[in-house]
């Protein structure tokens, strides 16, 4: 591409190299997403008549010859090294034909279908063939990333802080009490920002709730188990057994069969105006030996 390159081939440029290195199509992929970053920041740079200005006479004076320079224009509100890799090492495909501009279309097309949006200046009036009005803004880019947390976390919520993937950045990130697994929480303004609208998008967490070994959640209900003798199943008995928040003591009827479940009302967890129960499954515990007056005993009870 030359100096004199107009801004719609600049656009053009930009359409195909952002849409093959978008987050959206290069999940997980540091590489890329640096790529999109300075792809983005060459676009700024270079559909700015003044800073493009500014770009070509550095070029044209070799300011770049040794490499981008600590500071200069990007240290006083101008542009960043994006916009040199991106004009010199990307820019010839126009010269070459293979792979240029002749195949792209506007930039109303741009939008549609790589931020799967319309034109951020209202309503297209004018269109290519086959091509219809959007009435869409353009999307930033969303962030997607997952966070293990464990089962009690997520019955009482928690606090933490997290650091995304080749960023210093840490955020605070709030769990609240009653999250389910797979619930999402939204961080505003946290995500990719849009080069074109400087809109942010949003970092979204998907949680991940770790399982207990004591507890099952189905819902708003908990579910756990408790193990008794032949005996107490039989006669009956009071068992300690843990909730959410505390030991309780467990009225076992006499005669419960295993497998039996008995409720705890009130027990599980008040999620959305809904107050859940915890239901203890009744585990029969069988000696494997008995003596010869137990046995004897047994037969005389007749069955």
């Amino acid at each position: 591409m030359s100096e004199n390159a107009s801004a719609d081939e600049i656009k053009k440029s930009f359409r195909t190299l952002a849409k093959k290195y978008h987050p959206d199509r290069n999940k997980g992929d540091a590489t890329a997403e640096a790529k999109f970053k300075e792809i983005s920041e060459a676009y700024e740079t270079l559909s700015d008549p003044k800073k493009k200005s500014e770009y070509d006479t550095l070029r044209k004076y070799g300011a770049f010859a040794g490499g981008p320079q600590p500071g200069g224009f990007a240290g006083q509100g101008g542009f960043g090294p994006g916009a040199f890799s991106f004009f010199t090492n990307f820019g010839q495909r126009g010269k070459r034909g293979g792979g240029g501009f002749e195949d792209i279309g506007g930039l109303d097309d741009l939008f549609s279908s790589l931020f799967g949006g319309g034109s951020p200046f209202g309503e297209a009036t004018s269109f290519g063939p086959g091509r219809k009005p959007h009435d869409q803004r353009p999307k930033a880019v969303d962030i997607h990333t997952t966070l293990s947390i464990t089962f009690m976390e997520a019955v009482h919520g928690a606090r933490r802080t997290i650091q995304l993937q080749g960023s210093d950045k840490k955020l605070a990130v709030k769990i609240p009490a009653g999250i389910a697994d797979g619930g999402k929480i939204r961080l505003r303004d946290q995500g990719q920002q849009d080069p074109l609208t400087r809109q942010k998008g949003d970092l979204i967490i998907t949680v991940r709730v770790m399982p207990d070994q004591n507890f099952e959640r189905k819902g708003n209900d908990i579910y756990s188990s408790v193990e008794i003798s032949f005996k107490e199943a039989a006669l009956g008995c009071k068992k300690k057994v843990r909730t959410l928040s505390k030991m309780i003591m467990l009225t076992v009827p006499p005669g419960t069969q295993p497998g039996t479940k008995l409720r705890l009302k009130g027990q599980g967890l008040a999620v959305g105006g809904a107050q859940g129960d915890q239901y203890v499954e009744i585990k029969v515990r069988i000696p494997d030996k008995l003596t010869e007056k137990q046995k004897k005993l047994l037969d005389e009870w007749g069955e």
